[in-house]
């Protein structure tokens, strides 16, 4: 027998009981969508099927505006003349050339992905073909119940395309070449170590990074995000500004704390400050063996000040991390160059989507 439910969130993440079903990724810990589910666009949903293979589970969020935020919207993604990743195939093919161009031909949409752009499935039956099919043609029968358009699963990592893609097409639906995901491998024990780990120009031109920025009179290091906090809300709102997003301070701020007060002094933040004022930073979490990064945010004069945010999301980071506590920092997707520039591999990711 073999059961799926697909589930409304109606209050607070059940972190503890995800948990159960499997460790996942940095961004599938019940820690992680506790506090960084309300980041998904729409209305929050769990996705748990369980048969004689064991438990497999998704979050997403049933989306519905066309407006929505483009990295968490299929019909976007797919369909938007300005694209959203101009490198993917997407953006060069015509994906279910059937539907329109419409929103309405893809939204609503029930997307399954985890805050984070990672799309896997979670649990001990997550990499079982028939499991995975049983349990997208029961989420397909969910939400054509609900009236949606389609169900979509964004960012799946290479081994879980795998097993995906068929479930897919034999469903009806088609899978995309998305982007890529940016993932440091941590191979030194210190900053010597670090040092030794570059290519003679990448050492050349890190140094010149951080003397230019110190003869900007910037100080480079950590905060506490706790202490901090006004200031990491306010370069945050302003970077989502800068790029032309929405910047709730009031939804900034709830999320902040609760990053704070799930993660503690897992919660780690890299500071860029000029006469005292807190100028660029990024905010990372150290969840198992991964440094996951966050945000980042800088303020108008981080912006104009050289190297500022390179500093904090890339040097300093670097610097503090080692292979004793950490296998990857994880840079998330999106400005895929920059991060190869700064030694990331690049991780395939696919998409997915059913008609129904």
């Amino acid at each position: 027998m073999y059961r799926t439910d697909v589930t409304p969130l109606s209050g607070p993440f059940d972190g503890d009981g995800w948990d159960h079903l499997g460790p996942g990724a940095a961004v599938q810990g019940g820690r992680w969508l506790r506090s960084m589910i309300s980041r998904l666009p729409g209305e929050p949903v769990t996705v748990l099927h369980s048969g004689p293979n064991g438990a497999l589970a998704f979050t997403g969020a049933v989306i519905r505006d066309g407006d929505a935020y483009e990295a968490y919207n299929p019909w976007a993604i797919l369909r938007r003349k300005d694209a959203v990743f101009p490198e993917a195939e997407c953006s060069r093919r015509r994906v279910l050339p059937q539907l329109g161009d419409g929103p309405e031909e893809i939204l609503p949409t029930l997307l399954l992905v985890a805050p984070g752009y990672l799309g896997d499935p979670v649990g001990a039956a997550a990499d079982r073909p028939e499991s995975v099919k049983q349990c997208l043609t029961d989420v397909c029968a969910w939400a054509r119940g609900a009236g949606l358009a389609t169900v979509s699963v964004l960012y799946t990592t290479p081994t879980a395309s795998e097993v995906l893609e068929p479930a897919v097409g034999a469903l009806g639906g088609e899978s995309f070449e998305l982007t890529t995901r940016s993932m440091m491998r941590v191979t030194w024990d210190d900053e010597k170590g670090l040092s030794v780990s570059r290519s003679k120009r990448q050492r050349i031109e890190a140094g010149r990074q951080l003397r230019r920025l110190a003869e900007h009179g910037c100080v480079v290091g950590t905060g506490d995000p706790d202490e901090l906090f006004d200031e990491v809300v306010e370069g945050r709102c302003a970077l989502l500004r800068w790029y032309g997003q929405p910047a709730d301070e009031a939804s900034e701020r709830r999320r902040l704390r609760t990053l704070i007060d799930s993660f503690g002094r897992d919660l780690l933040l890299y500071t860029a400050h000029h006469d005292s004022r807190l100028i660029a930073h990024a905010l990372f979490v150290s969840d198992r063996r991964t440094l996951q990064n966050v945000y980042v945010g800088t303020t108008e004069e981080g912006r104009n000040t050289p190297y500022a945010h390179l500093a904090v999301t890339y040097h300093e980071p670097m610097r503090r991390a080692a292979r004793e506590r950490y296998d990857w920092i994880d840079y998330g997707v999106g400005h895929g160059s920059t991060k190869r520039l700064q030694g990331c591999d690049a991780i395939s990711l696919t998409g997915h989507v059913i008609p129904l």
